[in-house]
C-alpha cells in the first residue's frame, strides 16, 4: 500500500512547513499536492510543471469540476488528477472517457452524519461508479470522520473503487478494512521528518 505526501501549494513553497519547492527530501516520496481556493485556470502552470519535471511522482488536488481542466493538469505531467464527485456527470465520464489517471475526489463536509452517508454520499457514489473513474481520493476536514465514513460505506461502494485515503489526522486512521485501499494520503512534513 502506497503511502503518499501531502502538501498544500502555497504563493512560495509548501505546506505544513513550510517546505521549500526545491527541497531534496521531496525526492524521496511520491506527492499528493493541493490547491486550495483557487480556480484551475489561475493555476501557475509554468512553475507547477517544472515542479512536476523535477520531482516527477506528482498527484494533483485543484478540485476540478470539468474535464478540460483535469486535462490540463494531466497535460503538464502529473501522475493522476481529481475531478469532484460533484461536478457534472457529463465532465467526470469525458475525463474517465479519456484516461485511467483521473480519480474522483470525494472531500467530506466538515460536519459528517450518518444522514450525509445515506441520502448523500451513497447516491452519488452509485451514480458516478456507472460512468466514472475507478479510483477515489477521500478527504476529511474533522478527525474520526474518514473512518467513520469507510466503515459505513455500502461493501459494494467500497469494492468499486480503489481507494486514496486522506485523514484529517495527517497518519494513517484504523478501518474494519483495508480491501481496496490503494494507498494513503499523509501529512507531508511529518512524512519528510519534520
Amino acid at each position: 500500500m502506497e503511502k503518499r505526501a501531502r502538501f498544500v501549494w502555497g504563493i512560495d513553497r509548501l505546506w505544513p512547513g513550510p517546505i521549500e519547492f526545491d527541497d531534496p527530501r521531496l525526492l524521496l516520496h511520491p506527492l499528493h499536492i493541493e490547491f486550495r481556493n483557487q480556480r484551475v485556470s489561475g493555476l501557475p502552470f509554468s512553475i507547477l510543471r517544472d515542479f512536476i519535471d523535477e520531482f516527477e511522482d506528482v498527484q494533483i488536488d485543484a478540485g476540478a469540476v470539468s474535464h478540460k481542466d483535469v486535462m490540463d493538469l494531466l497535460m503538464i505531467g502529473c501522475q493522476r488528477a481529481t475531478i469532484d464527485l460533484f461536478a457534472k456527470d457529463k465532465e467526470i465520464a469525458l475525463g474517465h472517457a479519456v484516461t485511467e489517471r483521473v480519480m474522483v475526489r470525494v472531500k467530506l463536509p466538515s460536519e459528517v452524519s450518518l444522514t450525509y452517508i445515506t441520502d448523500t454520499l451513497t447516491p452519488r457514489l452509485q451514480e458516478v461508479k456507472q460512468f466514472g473513474p475507478r479510483s477515489a481520493v477521500l478527504i476529511s476536514q474533522r478527525k474520526g470522520d474518514l473512518s467513520f465514513v469507510m466503515d459505513r460505506l455500502p461493501a459494494n461502494l467500497r469494492n468499486s473503487f480503489s481507494w486514496w485515503l486522506a485523514p484529517d489526522e495527517g497518519d494513517m486512521v484504523s478501518l474494519r478494512s483495508n480491501d481496496h485501499i490503494a494507498g494513503w494520503v499523509l501529512d507531508g512534513a511529518r512524512v519528510l521528518g519534520d
